[in-house]
């Protein structure tokens, strides 16, 4: 079965006195399959973009994986796991 998977904002970095309406750091992933969670985040943010994924599946949580230049790019390497 395929998934269309999203990203949906979970965490903003500070910018100036303002919280969250920095870049996000930390997505949240839809559309994922029943009992399975995943997240997108820059270990690097604000400066550099680390950006990993952490799975979830029936409320054991993994490791954070992967090191990717953009949030768009681990979302396409998590999506080739569920085509």
């Amino acid at each position: 079965m395929s998934y269309n998977l999203t990203l949906h904002a979970e965490g903003w970095t500070r910018d100036g006195p303002a919280f969250g309406v920095g870049p996000v750091f930390v997505y949240r992933v839809g559309g994922m399959p029943q009992e399975e969670q995943a997240k997108i985040a820059n270990y690097g943010a604000p400066h550099r973009n680390d950006w990993r994924i952490l799975r979830t599946k029936a409320e054991t949580q993994g490791e954070w994986t992967g090191h990717y230049e953009s949030a768009e790019e681990a979302l396409a390497a998590l999506q080739q796991e569920y085509q």
